[in-house]
């Protein structure tokens, strides 16, 4: 009876010890660690390091991203429910905007998620959607027609919403992911830990952690963006072939994880000087800013002039705004990014939003580059930027110095092949298989897009020209749609006037020999045969006519009218003796009629 009571009597004394260490806030025990900390992963994980700083188990709980339960010491009660990959948009409302509120609601609205556009054009074609502006989401992408088993087939794995489902480092083959898909990163000892942890059969806790943090470079963007537009690779000054993967090693070529070989051609100026892609396109443009749009040419607000403003702009320090007017999520991400608070900071002019890595001093402009901090001195508006001739014209007209470009597609179902529904995730009975002949990188064509009663000269690509076979037993059917396309191919040096004056595939009509005669009149002579629709293959329109059938893929773009082709080739026409920078062309440029009224007899004007 007298052990019992002592024995009472010192469990009493050590309860009354650690109720009282405690707290006074002495952490004793593990345990009182694990439960003031509200994370039990660390007394298995404890040896975990590679977080970023605003991800540290003490700042934030593991199981605020991987969920579980953070009070169980048992290893099964603790992994119940748990996460392996968190951050994928189907969990992104329990994880990461639990922190980042609102967050998962941009990304699911954004055209990274929703794929419109892409859906939109591809049932334009297969006679499946009038309505070239519809809005569509692939999450709600059936398999009942043509089309959405296209897309399915080949199109469906390229959306942020594609669920990841082992952890792994970001690769060309890369494909969803949800928040983890931009700012998961792993460092060459966290993929030399987690390769270790594969081999052992996921049986060795690995003791690094990818950070979660702002660095977004550009592998992150590679694995989607290196199709459709091919923007990521042409960024890199990469343009694909139809040459096979036997290329290893020559440094003019470029093998693909997926295969697929690319060649050498002049780098995006922006990426040669050290930019990546989220230096230019903020979060709002990546993440979505909770508006559902078509196309994503509507989303993306950032205009060139934002950055490289006129000189009087500059002077006068419009559009600009104090580290002090800024919101606090703003202000944070620039302590986060150390950058001057003393600064006055540019604010777009469309999207009226801060450009939080661009500062203005009273004579220029400069960019700290996101991911590296360097600081890189923006270039002015040049006089020819500014002149009244051009002014409908956009930057990329004249700056642009390729477009990848494909003139002779087929496409064809074939019932007897083993095909893979991306969004399934499964093998499918039945094919679509796509052939191209001719890829191409040369100058882009030109047409117009209406917006806001403003016509806008921009550049276009072939979208598709093409044949296709929806049925083994059917006819196949002849499309032609040029796309307008952003190539991310800019040059720091713009065209010459004849590079667009005197050029027959920047004006529609194709490759071939565009000649200015001796009587005032233009001919000219297609490289390519004719197609189905008797344009030459790699047209866009026929040779001084109208565009007669809507043949792109907006609703509000168009070729040249006969007017504007006449128009530019009435230029063309001097060009053909007079050299650009000479003082006729300069008042051609500025007054037509006054420069026809002094030209010389050896003169010859277009006839029209």
């Amino acid at each position: 009876m007298k052990k019992t009571k002592q024995f009472f009597l010192v469990v009493f004394l050590v309860i009354l010890i650690v109720v009282l260490f405690y707290k006074n806030g002495i952490e004793t025990t593990p345990y009182q660690a694990i439960v003031k900390k509200q994370n039990s992963c660390i007394s298995c994980h404890i040896e975990m390091q590679g977080f970023s700083l605003a991800h540290t188990p003490d700042k934030v709980s593991c199981t605020a991203c991987h969920l579980g339960n953070a009070f169980a010491i048992d290893k099964k009660k603790a992994h119940k429910e748990m996460l392996l990959v968190p951050g994928n948009l189907s969990n992104a409302s329990e994880t990461c905007a639990k922190c980042h509120v609102g967050i998962d609601l941009r990304v699911k609205n954004s055209m990274m998620n929703t794929m419109s556009g892409i859906i939109s054009v591809d049932k334009y074609v297969f006679g499946e959607n009038k309505n070239l502006d519809s809005i569509f989401s692939i999450h709600h992408l059936k398999n009942s027609t043509k089309a959405e088993s296209h897309l399915r087939n080949k199109c469906a794995s390229c959306h942020i919403g594609n669920e990841k489902k082992y952890p792994n480092p970001i690769t060309e083959k890369s494909r969803g992911g949800g928040c983890l898909a931009c700012h998961l990163n792993y460092n060459e000892e966290t993929k030399k830990a987690h390769q270790e942890y594969i081999t052992s059969n996921k049986e060795q806790l690995t003791k690094y952690h990818p950070s979660i943090s702002l660095k977004v470079t550009d592998n992150h963007c590679f694995g989607c963006h290196s199709r459709s537009g091919r923007v990521a690779t042409n960024y890199e000054g990469w343009h694909e072939t139809i040459y096979k993967d036997t290329l290893y090693g020559n440094p003019k070529y470029r093998v693909l994880e997926d295969k697929r070989v690319f060649e050498k051609q002049p780098a995006d100026i922006h990426h040669t000087i050290g930019m990546s892609c989220i230096d230019c396109h903020d979060s709002y443009e990546v993440m979505g800013d909770g508006i559902k749009y078509a196309h994503q040419e509507e989303s993306v607000k950032v205009r060139c002039s934002d950055c490289h403003t006129k000189q009087s702009d500059i002077k006068s320090q419009t559009n600009t705004i104090a580290f002090s007017e800024l919101e606090a999520s703003e202000q944070r991400i620039i302590r986060l990014r150390k950058l001057d608070t003393t600064m006055q900071f540019l604010r777009a002019e469309k999207s009226n939003r801060t450009l939080l890595n661009v500062i203005r001093t009273r004579k220029q402009n400069y960019l700290i580059t996101k991911n590296t901090s360097q600081k890189i001195l923006i270039s002015k508006q040049s006089e020819s930027c500014t002149s009244e001739v051009h002014k409908n014209v956009s930057c990329s007209t004249c700056h642009t110095s390729w477009i990848p470009q494909c003139i002779s597609c087929h496409t064809k179902f074939d019932k007897d092949e083993d095909g893979y529904d991306l969004l399934a995730k499964d093998w499918t009975m039945g094919k679509w298989i796509e052939k191209g002949n001719d890829y191409l990188a040369e100058y882009p064509t030109l047409g117009i897009v209406e917006r806001n009663g403003k016509k806008i000269v921009k550049t276009f690509a072939p979208g598709m020209i093409m044949s296709l076979q929806q049925k083994e037993e059917i006819k196949e059917s002849f499309h032609r749609l040029f796309a307008p396309v952003s190539a991310h191919t800019i040059s720091k040096k713009g065209k010459a006037c004849i590079d667009c004056h005197n050029n027959p595939v920047v004006l529609g009509y194709g490759r071939g020999k565009l000649r200015f005669t001796k009587n005032g009149t233009w001919q000219f002579q297609p490289k390519y045969p004719k197609a189905q629709d008797k344009l030459p293959q790699d047209a866009w329109i026929g040779f001084l006519k109208n565009d007669t059938i809507h043949k792109a893929t907006r609703i509000n773009a168009r070729p040249f009218s006969l007017l504007e082709q006449q128009k530019i080739l009435r230029v063309g026409a001097c060009l053909t003796c007079h050299k650009e920078k000479t003082k006729e062309i300069k008042l051609l440029l500025n007054d037509y009629q006054k420069a026809l009224k002094k030209r010389s007899d050896k003169c010859i004007p277009s006839k029209f």
